[in-house]
């Protein structure tokens, strides 16, 4: 008698940017424009108005400076990442599962090649 067993294994990784400075008052000039106005409006904006940073940033390349254009720019569309937590490194959260039906599957297996190769 035989069985089938695979390890499974699953983890979560944290990572994070670089915290980029934006001035608020840059994008009211902007195509969508922030018209909020404080830091919970701006977040709100930047996460719900702007749908994707790389055309909002070539839609308004003559608006934003290049330091702003090149912060948003790592924030979102080309970003690098730091690892702030790997559960990897602090626990491992894994399981075996079985299959009893092996010698089932093998004998299917077998079928399936012989059938091929009769029917070339």
């Amino acid at each position: 008698m035989k069985i089938g067993i695979k390890k499974i294994e699953t983890f979560n990784i944290t990572q994070t940017t670089q915290e980029l400075i934006f001035e608020m008052d840059d994008f009211r000039n902007c195509t969508p424009a922030f018209i909020g106005k404080d830091h919970k409006d701006f977040m709100d904006y930047i996460t719900n108005d702007i749908e994707e940073i790389k055309s909002f940033l070539i839609e308004n390349n003559d608006i934003l400076s290049d330091q702003t254009k090149k912060r948003l720019y790592l924030l979102d569309v080309d970003p690098i990442y730091e690892v702030i937590e790997d559960s990897r490194t602090q626990y491992e959260d894994s399981w075996f599962t079985m299959n009893k039906n092996v010698e089932v599957e093998e004998k299917n297996l077998v079928i399936g090649v012989k059938n091929k190769k009769v029917s070339k």
